[in-house]
């Protein structure tokens, strides 16, 4: 497991990597967290990032922000990213706060999220 500020990032097999955010991510700040992740996920040759947001309570336009800078890294190092563990309220404030399709893919939980294609 590696423990970057405001993260825990787990290898879970088979190139699929869990990100579990703590309170300490500020999302507003994403440059403070490209570099050291993506470097982090190279370094695990990570295939896919799994998301972890059990622990995120609700989604705002700044919170969708730092997924959507987070999912364009991913894209650009060849990475898919999968939102994992949404309570419902959290999965409708992601909807409301949708303007297109997301630049990631959400699965009920980490399982479903490392059995897709």
């Amino acid at each position: 497991m590696a423990i970057l500020q405001g993260m825990h990032l787990t290898p879970i097999g088979d190139g699929n990597v869990l990100l579990e955010p703590t309170e300490a991510l500020d999302p507003g700040e994403p440059d403070a967290y490209l570099v050291p992740l993506t470097g982090a996920l190279q370094q695990m040759r990570a295939r896919r990032l799994l998301y972890d947001l059990k622990n995120v309570p609700v989604i705002d336009n700044l919170y969708y922000a730092w997924l959507e800078n987070l999912a364009s890294m991913c894209r650009i190092s060849g990475i898919d990213m999968v939102l994992v563990n949404m309570r419902p309220a959290t999965a409708y404030a992601l909807a409301l706060t949708m303007k297109d399709n997301p630049p990631f893919s959400c699965a009920l939980d980490v399982n479903r999220a490392r059995n897709l294609p």
